[in-house]
């Protein structure tokens, strides 16, 4: 949505600008700076779609997002001049009793500095100062040399994961395209919680192809100032340098973490790895190997992506982690979470939204448990505003004494009145949708969920009724489903028992001023969960919630 009000000028921004946007792959950013340097800039959409790594359809999906604003334009003259904008968000919510708020406000001069702040507290909280989570974050961009200098809140994600990926990194293979992780280096950070990102001080310089990345966190620091935790400061140094070429990169990361600093020092980890992507006729390769100072062992990261058809993938990824590599600061693909380490073998073959996945697995150490998982997702065209999608998944691990067995299947039936591409996924133009979705579950017993929602969507208001039906009877059976909820809030409930669910959602925008991006915002969400099948007496649950937002 950022990007949609001040689209990224691929002609005026820095490497290091167009690296930490998170629109653009490395690949698609060394071919923009070559081309640039050989030929100019670039002034059409069919001119971007001719660059390697890009083609028509990825030219066509970012035209939202960028800007091709030109120095040398035909009819845009260029003007040097700083141009300040501002940003800010509040927002309240109440839920019953309880209630918690969150702001955020940013000012930047593009391509030039930024400075963002952002804070939120929970329901239930105490007090209201201060706020349980906090983030704060300033950037300089540099011109010739220098990329920018970040002091606050930033993210480092540096080649597969290995050695440092803050923020979310998800578990598990929900498509091939989860297979290789796409790093972008050292980001600011701007959530409302900003936990999982580093505090300290950040920057990256260009020299060449050759882009040289150096921070210092401070571990615990953000548990000092939020008032949890105190005296347990400690330091961590780190580097990256990553060569960019026009079909690849290769890169060498390394991190120090020492003990905290009220007591003796020591070195509490330490990681160093290597990695490469390259590109060669459409065919991807990528891995990443590291070695940790700490428990004296090295993990690996080695993965392809082949075309097949022309439209079609294939995807291999490899990993081997011991149990004696430190998962801390990583964020390489795994098929668990948690500390154990884990060697495994995952294949996929995907076209346009359908996708097949493997992944064999083990893990290491006392407790060794191996797994096998496989998903297949395929979305059928009915016609042009019917998709019914087929959704089939089996876990077996042949270690566990009972449950080596869970196999499940869903269908969702989805309707749009704007049009539905099984092609290019679900459409949110402003239109009726609705979706019936049933789901089974094969594991301890049968478990089945169905729901039924229907809503309208427009450009300032959308609303949503959901009525849900459930049976299932063991915890080991419980499905997990997504449902609506107003921005900050994620809504994930885990269904278990017999019962049903009715849950309603709305959302309005009402723009004031000049600007469009100045708006207030209100939503609403209610639900309520009832048991009445249950032989046993079990309590349902009803919940309202009202939040609203100010954007300036």
């Amino acid at each position: 949505m950022d990007y949609v009000s001040h689209p990224l000028e691929i002609n005026l921004s820095s490497r290091s600008k167009l690296l930490a946007s998170g629109l653009l792959s490395p690949f698609q950013v060394a071919s923009i700076v070559d081309y640039r340097s050989r030929f100019g800039d670039i002034l059409s959409f069919a001119e971007l779609a001719t660059l390697p790594g890009f083609g028509e359809g990825s030219a066509d999906a970012l035209r939202h997002f960028i800007s091709l604003n030109s120095r040398s334009g035909p009819g845009i003259p260029f003007k040097d001049t700083l141009v300040i904008r501002q940003d800010a968000v509040a927002r309240v919510a109440v839920r019953g009793k309880e209630y918690n708020y969150g702001m955020k406000y940013r000012i930047a001069g593009e391509g030039r500095f930024e400075v963002s702040m952002a804070a939120r507290s929970y329901y239930g909280a105490r007090s209201l100062f201060p706020p349980a989570n906090s983030s704060l974050c300033a950037v300089a961009y540099g011109r010739n040399r220098l990329g920018k200098i970040v002091l606050g809140d930033f993210n480092a994600r540096f080649g597969q994961g290995l050695v440092q990926w803050s923020g979310m990194s998800l578990t598990g293979f929900s498509s091939s395209a989860s297979f290789c992780r796409k790093a972008n280096g050292i980001t600011p950070s701007w959530s409302y919680a900003g936990t999982g990102s580093h505090r300290g001080e950040a920057a990256d310089f260009r020299f060449g192809n050759f882009l040289l990345s150096q921070f210092v966190s401070f571990p615990g620091l953000r548990s000092w100032t939020e008032g949890s935790k105190k005296g347990m400061i400690s330091v961590m140094p780190g580097a990256n340098l990553t060569w960019f070429g026009r079909n690849g990169q290769a890169g060498v990361t390394w991190y120090y973490l020492s003990g905290p600093l009220d007591g003796p020092l020591y070195q509490a980890g330490g990681k160093l790895s290597a990695d490469f992507r390259y590109n060669m006729k459409g065919v991807d390769c990528f891995g990443e190997y590291a070695y940790d100072f700490i428990g004296g062992c090295s993990a690996w990261i080695g993965g392809t992506s082949i075309p097949v058809g022309g439209e079609a993938r294939f995807n291999a990824v490899f990993r081997d982690y011991p149990s004696a590599y430190a998962p801390g600061y990583s964020g390489g693909v795994r098929a668990w979470s948690g500390s154990a380490g884990e060697r495994g073998l995952a294949l996929g073959l995907e076209r346009y939204s359908a996708c097949l996945t493997v992944d064999i697995a083990s893990r290491c150490g006392k407790d060794r448990q191996r797994q096998c998982k496989v998903l297949m997702m395929l979305p059928v065209q009915l016609s042009d505003n019917y998709i019914l999608t087929i959704r089939m998944n089996e876990r077996y691990r042949p270690d566990e004494p009972f449950l080596k067995y869970r196999t499940g299947a869903r269908l969702d039936l989805d309707w749009s009145g704007s049009g539905l591409s099984a092609r290019y996924g679900r459409s949110d133009l402003p239109a009726w949708k609705a979706r019936l979705r049933a789901e089974g579950i094969l594991c301890r017993s049968f478990a089945w969920l169905s729901y039924l929602e229907c809503g309208r969507m427009t450009d300032s208001f959308s609303a949503y009724l959901r009525g849900t039906l459930f049976f299932i009877d063991n915890w080991d059976d419980r499905i997990y489903s997504y449902e609506r909820d107003a921005p900050g809030n994620f809504t994930v409930p885990a269904y278990y028992g017999r019962g049903w669910s009715i849950g309603a959602y709305a959302g309005a925008k009402f723009p004031f001023g000049r600007k469009k991006y100045k708006a207030l915002k209100l939503y609403f969400r209610a639900s309520t969960v009832s048991y009445p099948f249950m032989k046993e007496t079990k309590p349902g649950k009803t919940e309202v919630k009202f939040q609203a937002m100010v954007s300036l």
